[in-house]
């Protein structure tokens, strides 16, 4: 698998919305600006997706799916890469993201598991995720860049 990336339109939100509900994942940020899509791509087909909220220096990821019938090619790997990277070029200072199912795939990736409370950005600490969009079950991961 050839993997193109790119920022999504505004044409390519009913595939995000698809994605995302297909995979149970939140979709009400869809369309608002609060989060920047961007697709992981195989010969023009969109094989995932992924968002960032940016707050400062630091960003939550968010949304991070691959639809089923790609799952398990190692595409979800290859995109976290790729917005790590894009994480770095931005000169984001860490990287956040609340989950409930993918603790140890993003622990492959260098996240930590770390406490609500440690997150010292107000800003993100505010954002729909942490205040009611994932549950307080969820695990708070962070990667310092």
């Amino acid at each position: 698998m050839n993997l193109a990336y790119r920022q999504a339109v505004e044409a390519d939100r009913e595939i995000i919305r698809s994605i995302l509900t297909s995979q149970k994942l939140p979709i009400e940020s869809i369309g608002t600006g609060i989060t920047d899509f961007y697709l992981a791509l195989d010969n023009n087909t969109v094989v995932g997706v992924a968002g960032f909220e940016y707050y400062g220096e630091d960003a939550l990821l968010r949304s991070v799916a691959v639809p089923s019938q790609y799952q398990k090619k190692g595409i979800g790997f290859q995109f976290v890469d790729w917005m790590i990277a894009l994480g770095k070029q931005k000169r984001l200072k860490s990287m956040v993201l609340l989950t409930e199912t993918a603790s140890n795939f993003f622990a492959k990736k260098g996240f930590s598991v770390v406490g609500r409370s440690s997150i010292k950005n107000e800003a993100l600490k505010k954002s729909s995720q942490f205040c009611g969009g994932c549950c307080n079950s969820a695990a708070c991961m962070k990667l310092d860049l």
